[in-house]
This record gives C-alpha cells, structure tokens and sequence, in this order.
C-alpha cells in the first residue's frame, strides 16, 4: 500500500502545488475613479489614461527587504479602501518594509510624492499610490491593484522570488508550475471521480436501462449531469462568497487544513478498512430516498415530469453527498479568494470551468450506458481506489495549507 500511494501521490503532485501567480508582464492602468489629486479638498476623478509609468534611469539605492512606498491622503475614499489590504500585507508578511506617507497634510509627504512622480515618471499621478522598486502603480481598484503590487514586490530584491516550497515526505514543489486554468481543469476532473458522484449516477441509468430506450438514457441522464453540475456550481459559488467574507485569515486557512488532512486520511483508510468506522460516503438511510425518486423519474409519464424529477433528484443528491465531496470544492474555493488578483468575472469564470471538468466523467459514463445499453456496477475495489485517489489529493493539500499557507496568495 505504500507503495501505491507513493505512485498515487506523484501523480497527483502536480495538482497539489499549483497556485497561480500574478502575471510578470506591466503594470495595469488604474480603472476609472480609484484615485483622488494630492491636494485636500479636490474632488477624486478618474485617473488620467496615460500610459503606464516606465523604469527610473538612474534607480536609488535598493534596500535589502522589499519597500513599500504607500502615499495616502486625508479625506480620500480610495486611500480609505487601500488600507486594509496594506494593514493585512504588514501582518501577513513582516518582511516587507512599509511605509505610509501622507501627502495633504504634511509637506514632507508632498514634497515626497512630487519627488517619487517625477522621478519615475509617473503620468496622471494621484492618490492612493504605491511604488515597488522603480514601479508606481496608481488608484485601488479591490482584485486588480493587490495582485499589481503583490507580483511587484516577488519581484523586488529581497522579494519572494518564484521558487519552491518543502512539504514533508513529497520535497520539494514549485507552486508555480501550472496556470490556473489547468489546475481548475485537473481539480475539476478529480473531483468528477468521486464515488458518490458516480454512484448515484450510475444507479439512476441502470434503472433506465430497464426501458431498453437508448434515446431516455441520453435525454434523462443527461439532465441528471447538466443538472448536477448546477447545483454544484451553485454550492462552490456558497463556498467561495464564504471565504470571500472571511478574507485572508491565516486562521481560516489552517482550519481549513487540519479539516483536509483529516478527510484524507478518512478516505485513505477506506483502503483497508472499507465502509469501517468513520466514512464519508452517502449515508444508507438516504439511500432508499434516493431509488425512489430514480425509479419516479424513470417511469414519469412526461418529460415535464421527469425534467422536474430529475431537478429534484440532483438537489438532493448534492444536499446527501455534502460530507463525501466536501473536500476538493473547499480547496479550490479557497485558493480562488486568496488570489488578490482575481476580480468576480475571473472567480465565477473558474468556477464554471471547474464544474465543466466536474461533469465530463459523469457524461461519459451516460455515453457508455446509452452506447452498450448494459448496467455497470461500483464495485468495493473501484470505490476503494475511487477514495484512495481523493484521499491523498486532500492530503497533499491539506499539508500544503498547514506548511506554507501564503504560497495560497501568490
């Protein structure tokens, strides 16, 4: 058995170190109505549409850790909006050294912030403002400007430059080795897998194959997959607002770490001790709910009525299969709301790909029913590899959360 998680967790290496990295490529222009003028009493406007400010010709000394220039203003909303993200960078990294300097008030500041613009050249300057290195980035737009500033201070010397993070019996992983897209997309298919996903799924199309009806098979189980995949999404994006809500505590995230580890070595232990003790699998007091509504759904006399039966069934399912698909949709959702650099279309865009990937095993499965018109069945040793598999993804993951919790937001 060792063995076999060792191959088991090498394959599945990929999948647990990939968290996506702000883009390398420029600076991002400033959305409309993120900056106030430095001057006290002027009212904010959008910033200028100048391009982005180019490197310094002649750079100031480097320091050793990462700086942070924060220029700020009494009286303007978005510096008020910019604040708690550079409280949070403070407490999440105290190695970067930052410094806020006011500039409506103080003349020091001012005569700073002139300074700085000139020196960088930085055209539609205002404020908020916050210069890495030689890069100014202007105005806060929340999910744009924290990803800007984060990538630029990776990259600043002393900086967290792209590299690898150690977990305990894997190494050595490289966090950035895969974009988001491919890590959604793996995720996503992983978590299709699941035994209880498929169980269901195949216990409702052997009931259809009773009516030797090749064409019900599709229409039916198709609807049951497009359907399932809905109220998944529906129940991810719960997940997501969630920990939107709860923000970038590192407590949230280690919480979330010791529950991973847990569930996988529950799954994990499915391997020796199948269906003993602790299980996340769907309950058997739910199960004879469940054929019931399948056998309804079969013998509806009308699409309508099976449409409607077949809703009911996938809310249901999903509602009796929480325990048991728990896992990987808590992971993505997290790492998805500590990418500061994300917007809400982006985040609800990777959702909607994930539960693509989600639903590609299961459609498959309908596509062989319809195909052979022959029933199939979950057997313990697929079910015991099924939540071998999930098992140590959740694992992996879990150890990565409790060891380097921050690689999360880069």
């Amino acid at each position: 058995m060792t063995a076999w998680f060792r191959r088991a967790g090498g394959s599945l290496l990929l999948l647990a170190c990939v968290l996506l990295a702000p883009s390398a490529g420029g600076q991002a222009r400033p959305p409309a109505e993120t900056t106030c003028p430095p001057n006290e009493g002027a009212a904010c406007a959008p910033p200028s549409s100048a391009p982005p400010a180019p490197a310094a010709s002649a750079e100031p000394q480097r320091p050793a850790a990462p700086r942070l220039l924060f220029f700020w203003g009494v009286g303007c909303p978005h510096c008020e909006d910019a604040k708690p993200f550079v409280a949070e960078l403070e407490a999440r990294e105290p190695g970067i050294v930052v410094e806020r300097i006011e500039v409506r008030r103080s003349d020091e500041g001012r005569r700073r912030f002139v300074e700085t613009v000139e020196r960088l050249g930085v055209e539609g300057a205002g404020i908020p403002m916050f210069v890495v290195d030689d890069r100014a980035f202007v105005g806060f737009h929340r999910g744009v400007t924290e990803g800007d500033v984060l990538a630029a201070l990776d990259r600043a010397p002393g900086g967290h430059a792209p590299g690898t993070v150690t977990l305990p019996l894997v190494g050595s992983l490289d966090p950035r080795a895969v974009p988001l897209p491919v890590l959604t997309l793996l995720i996503g298919l992983v978590d299709g897998i699941n035994p209880c996903a498929m169980y269901v799924l195949i216990v409702l199309l052997g009931i259809l194959t009773q009516t030797r009806s090749r064409a019900r098979i599709l229409l039916f189980g198709a609807t049951f997959v497009l359907m399932s995949g809905l109220v998944y999404f529906l129940f991810m994006t719960a997940w997501l607002n969630a920990f939107l809500f709860a923000g970038v505590s590192r407590w949230v995230t280690l919480a979330l770490g010791v529950l991973l580890v847990g569930m996988g070595l529950v799954n994990l232990k499915e391997l020796v001790w199948f269906h003993k003790g602790v299980s996340l699998m769907i309950p058997a007091k739910a199960k004879p709910g469940l054929f019931r509504r399948m056998r309804a759904v079969a013998a509806a006399a009308s699409l309508p009525a099976a449409f409607l039966g077949i809703l009911a069934l996938s809310f249901l399912v999903n509602l009796v299969e929480l325990g048991c698909t728990l896992g990987l949709p808590a992971v993505y959702t997290r790492i998805l709301s500590l990418h500061d650099g994300l917007g809400a279309a982006a985040r609800y865009g990777y959702l909607a790909l994930y539960n693509v990937a989600y639903i590609v095993p299961l459609a498959l499965i309908v596509i062989l029913y319809a195909k052979t018109m022959r029933r199939f069945f979950m057997s313990e040793q697929r079910a015991k590899v099924l939540k071998a598999v999930s098992g140590a993804l959740l694992l992996l993951f879990g150890i990565l959360f409790l060891v380097a919790p921050d690689m999360l937001s880069r």
